[in-house]
């Protein structure tokens, strides 16, 4: 089996790596397709079909809605979380780490690693649900469930509160100074641009939430080497600050929306839960052999 999985890892870096060097993004839909041919092996294609086409399907219909959540929104907020990383750090880190890294005109090594990192929101996620249904059925639903409840709440929020990213209110001029790395990388902007539907999404940070969810799945399939992955989840968390595509705050609340997804659709918590609360409200029921006695009455005076 170790040997099949080095073919599908090497399959998947090569498409992934051609894609993004033509400058292509990669849709749910089309992820999809690769992923059949990845993970289905011979004799489970339809199955493989038939688990993960409702998935997509979801994911579809959440993508495509993003894309209308700052219309359908209020004002844009732009200040508050500004407001909470400067009272976190006393200066904005987005700020912070453009002047230490960020050359305008200059791309470097770490800025190619943080774009592919930012551009490939989707496409990690596909590909661990891909492996736990390889594996794991159970676990596969679990994390199918837990993405897509996460998803859809942070959804509602985006339109309930619009906030702008940092890069935003670079261009507004409430945060002088930040700007887009990813600018002076013709083919990464143009995937960036591609992926890009809503831009006042802020709030909170899918982009954070997803591999965080994905940590405390592999934490729970694979024990302690499962936390390799945390290495991945903090390069992300680096890379859409660095970016200027999120703030601390919005990671926090992408940390929240991903941990109570976990807590609600992959672990025992709400049903035991329940069951207690039915515990208690249930009418306390009399043993068989009891009956009550009759109340002797008092004698007349």
């Amino acid at each position: 089996m170790r040997g099949v999985h080095l073919i599908q890892a090497a399959y998947l870096v090569f498409i992934l790596v051609f894609l993004l060097y033509v400058g292509i993004g990669l849709t749910p839909d089309v992820l999809f397709l690769l992923l059949a041919f990845a993970f289905a092996l011979r004799g489970s294609r339809r199955a493989f079909v038939r688990d993960f086409a409702p998935f997509i399907l979801l994911l579809l219909s959440y993508d495509a809605m993003r894309g209308i959540a700052d219309d359908l929104g209020g004002r844009v907020h732009i200040t508050y979380p500004i407001d909470a990383d400067r009272a976190l750090f006393s200066e904005v880190p987005t700020l912070v780490l453009q002047r230490w890294l960020h050359d305008p005109g200059v791309s470097h090594w770490y800025d190619y690693a943080a774009v592919m990192v930012y551009v490939l929101h989707f496409v990690v996620p596909l590909i661990f649900a891909a492996l736990f249904w390889q594996q794991n059925r159970s676990v596969y639903w679990r994390l199918v469930l837990s993405l897509v409840v996460m998803s859809y709440a942070g959804f509602i929020t985006q339109i309930l509160i619009p906030t702008a990213p940092p890069w935003y209110a670079g261009e507004t001029g409430d945060l002088p100074g930040v700007g887009l790395p990813h600018e002076a990388m013709p083919r990464l902007n143009a995937v960036w641009l591609f992926l890009s539907a809503n831009e006042v999404a802020a709030m909170p940070s899918l982009h954070a939430a997803y591999p965080w969810l994905l940590l405390l799945f592999c934490v729970r399939v694979w024990g302690v080497k499962g936390a390799a992955f945390s290495l991945y989840v903090a390069g992300v968390f680096f890379s859409i600050v660095y970016l200027g595509h999120h703030y601390v705050v919005d990671i926090l609340a992408g940390l929240g929306y991903a941990t109570v997804a976990y807590v609600c659709c992959a672990t025992d918590v709400v049903p035991n839960l329940v069951r207690a609360l039915r515990r208690l409200v249930a009418p306390v029921e009399a043993p068989d052999d009891f009956t009550l006695e009759p109340v002797p009455e008092r004698e007349a005076a």
